[in-house]
């Protein structure tokens, strides 16, 4: 069974696959063959080879024979059977261009029969770019395979690099061509196209002998038939001669076709009043004509525009300035598509912006592709985390069993087993509040937290919340001042949430202050929010940190001891937390001199909603010494 659907894959396959059965005469040398299997796919190849279209069995077999005769020296048909007998897979490439197309065969032995699977790749046109911008000045065009080598340039590359002819770059690597820390960022920039699988313009520099060239280069991946990148191609343009490049696109507007439409990224270039050229591509990507650019040439921007994106992906659009981003578009007969554009500016010998190039890419399914990635990884976390909390909520209560009992011994072996119990307690309570996080971050991500708001006074639950802690600082000879110039403001928000934010700051006020230092709670009313700022005096945090402190599994590295880094999940909760109230968070600090994280919350009152007095309850306790348990040392 498995037999007949490994050839069912083969024979709906896009890749060409012949089954075949050798013939040998006395002394075991294959003489001839039959063909036995063979898909579509593999007509195609060879009706692109031949460009006949009557093919049979007969001049089949003969296609084979001379193929192999004419393109590998000293190997034909029988001797690649033999081969391929002996060490059970071969595979040969065809080097020269079949209309254009490079040929790579795969052979394998399998059950006394012999299966082929064949390859087109390069499409012709490819290797007449360079020949039509051969006359374009400023102009460097080449075509690389994944590796980095080169497979043609344009007259151009060839003069500024120092070239006679393609034939001597043709083969040549990267490295073999220009110096390493070049090299480097050249195949950076190519693997990243190719790995993205999408167009992308980077500013690179060519060391030419005369002194350092800068270009605006593009680059986009070179596709096979099944679309997967096997090179890149290249087209960079001097800063220099940029300029006088586009003025004359006009003139030079067929080569400009000619190097687009076998791009799926669209291209357009346009004036501040008319789209200039819009490649073919934008019918496939947005499915409608694209001749309407004569009169609309803002028409494609209609796509975006949504309630929460009104002006579509031209809301801040400067017409002298790099304009780059991703956008949902929703096309007329209601699909919705991911598109990733970038505009940039196209200046005169004198600096003023006279066109611009504009590139719209589809990346609707590496962005499909991503949310599945993420919806995995969420339910792989969840799931996790659920698991974990079972087992280590039954080791915290086995512990508070074992503690009850440890009146029953003597003061040695109680101090004893009391200090290492105490030591599997506060463990215990880190693991938990790991969990915790780890859950609540999860359910941040998918957007299935709950908030359950009401209306009361945040003043007195932020004042109840913060003394509810107090001995427990106290105790780590530490002091908190609680300021406010408000004594009531009723507001709406979700008690457990926000009380979550209060401890987990204190948490890291107390991890990170510094020895006998004071914690300040300042709570300020302004015409919009309410204020909070819970202020420290210790380590403070690092200028090229604070950009990122509210990154997941972010951590700020200190001299401090390992036992006072935590799990960087917190502050990320804290600011999602907020935002899902609508108020914002921010950070001020200096190194050594302490920090202070203030976020707030909108004044307003949710309708339909009683008021309610909410006080901290003393059964909360427990969560207490989750929510504070990675300070212990």
């Amino acid at each position: 069974m498995s037999k007949k659907i490994y050839e069912q894959i083969l024979k709906n396959s896009e890749e060409g696959f012949i089954k075949i059965k050798g013939q040998k005469d006395n002394n075991g040398d294959y003489i001839d063959f039959d063909i036995i299997d063979y898909n579509d796919s593999f007509i195609e190849i060879l009706k692109k080879i031949s460009r006949k279209n009557n093919l049979n069995i007969n001049n089949i077999k003969k296609m084979i024979d001379d193929k192999f005769e004419s393109n590998k020296k000293g190997m034909n048909i029988s001797k690649f059977l033999m081969q391929i007998e002996k060490n059970e897979f071969v595979s040969i490439n065809f080097g020269e261009k079949l209309c254009g197309i490079n040929l790579k065969v795969d052979g394998y032995y399998l059950e006394n029969a012999f299966i082929f699977i064949c390859k087109l790749n390069f499409k012709k046109e490819i290797f007449k770019f360079a020949e039509m911008l051969d006359t374009s000045n400023g102009i460097y065009f080449w075509v690389k395979d994944r590796k980095g080598n080169y497979i043609t340039v344009n007259q151009t590359w060839l003069d500024e690099v120092g070239f006679l002819d393609r034939t001597k770059v043709e083969g040549m690597n990267t490295y073999d061509i220009w110096p390493k820390e070049e090299s480097d960022n050249f195949r950076d920039n190519e693997k990243e196209v190719i790995n993205d699988n999408m167009i992308k313009i980077f500013e690179e520099t060519y060391p030419l002998s005369r002194g350092d060239t800068i270009v605006d280069t593009i680059l986009w991946p070179l596709l096979d038939d099944n679309n997967n990148s096997i090179g890149t191609i290249g087209l960079a343009i001097n800063r220099k001669n940029r300029a006088g490049f586009y003025e004359n696109l006009n003139k030079n507007e067929k080569t400009f076709k000619e190097i687009t439409k076998y791009c799926e990224s669209v291209f357009f270039i346009r004036d501040e009043e008319n789209i200039i050229y819009m490649s073919p591509s934008y019918e496939t990507v947005f499915e409608e004509s694209c001749d309407y650019y004569e009169h609309d040439v803002y028409r494609f921007n209609d796509f975006f525009k949504s309630e929460r994106q009104p002006y579509g992906i031209l809301e801040n659009y400067e017409f002298d300035k790099l304009n780059e981003g991703m956008a949902k578009a929703k096309l007329k007969n209601n699909k919705e598509k991911w598109i990733q554009y970038k505009f940039l500016p196209i200046h005169d010998e004198y600096g003023k912006t006279i066109k611009r190039i504009g590139i719209l890419t589809d990346v609707t399914k590496d962005v499909n592709l991503q949310e599945e990635k993420e919806k995995i990884r969420l339910d792989f976390f969840a799931n996790i985390s659920h698991e974990l909390r079972t087992p280590v909520n039954l080791i915290l209560s086995s512990i508070q069993v074992l503690k009850l009992r440890l009146e029953n011994l003597d003061i040695d072996d109680y101090s004893y087993f009391s200090k290492y119990i105490n030591i599997m307690q506060q463990n215990t309570f880190r693991l938990i509040k790991l969990i915790n996080n780890l859950i609540d971050s999860t359910k941040i991500d998918s957007e299935s937290i709950e908030m359950h708001p009401i209306n009361t006074d945040i003043v007195s639950f932020i004042e109840d919340t913060c003394l509810s802690v107090i001995h427990f600082i106290k105790s780590k000879n530490m002091n908190l001042i609680f300021d406010t110039d408000t004594e009531e403001e009723i507001i709406s928000f979700d008690p457990d949430l926000i009380e979550r934010v209060i401890l987990n700051l204190l948490s890291n006020a107390i991890k990170f202050n510094k020895q006998n230092g004071t914690i300040f709670i300042n709570l300020n009313v302004n015409q919009k929010d309410v204020v909070v700022e819970v202020k420290d005096e210790g380590v403070g945090i690092p200028k090229d940190k604070i950009s990122t402190i509210f990154d997941r599994f972010e951590q700020v590295r200190t001299k401090m001891k390992s036992e006072r880094e935590g799990s960087g999940i917190g502050l990320y909760i804290v600011k999602s937390l907020i935002h899902m109230h609508g108020g914002t968070v921010k950070i001020n600090s200096e190194e050594g001199k302490g920090c202070s994280i203030i976020f707030t919350l909108p004044r307003r009152i949710s309708e339909n909603k009683t008021q309610h007095h909410f006080k901290y309850e003393d059964n909360k306790i427990n969560m207490m010494d989750v929510e504070f348990s990675d300070i212990y040392v």
